[in-house]
């Protein structure tokens, strides 16, 4: 019984390493706010320090978007002060689900999450 539990967790342990092995750790930026965005941060979750300005000294202009790696796959905070000194943040997105982040005049919303393996294939008629 015991080597049972102990290969079931390795095996489980190995089908996880496989599934973010298979993550694009990085996500897209879409600016449909009406302003620019000034400032760009993101982070692991669970951190308390954002770091440093993504963008450095360039601006995300309206309706552009920016494709931004993250530092691996998992749970990632994101946050963004626009032009005029607003703020707005989204916590703990996966980023192995989630294709990109959108930002609206008031807030950062998730776009729609990737779709998984099993969800592409085709569906057959019974």
């Amino acid at each position: 019984m015991r080597r049972r539990c102990v290969l079931l967790a390795l095996l489980a342990t190995g089908f996880a390493g496989a599934a973010q092995a298979q993550c694009d750790p990085s996500i897209e930026i879409v600016n449909r706010s009406g302003l620019n965005i000034r400032e760009y941060y993101l982070r692991p979750s669970g951190q308390s320090d954002w770091g440093a300005d993504a963008l450095g000294s360039q601006v995300l202009r309206n309706r552009a978007r920016l494709r931004s790696p993250t530092r691996g796959p998992g749970l990632h905070d994101f946050r963004i002060i626009w032009v005029h000194g607003g703020t707005a943040q989204l916590m703990r997105i996966d980023i192995c689900t989630t294709t990109r982040i959108i930002a609206t005049p008031t807030q950062l919303e998730p776009a729609r999450p990737r779709p998984t393996a099993e969800a592409a294939k085709p569906r057959r008629r019974p």
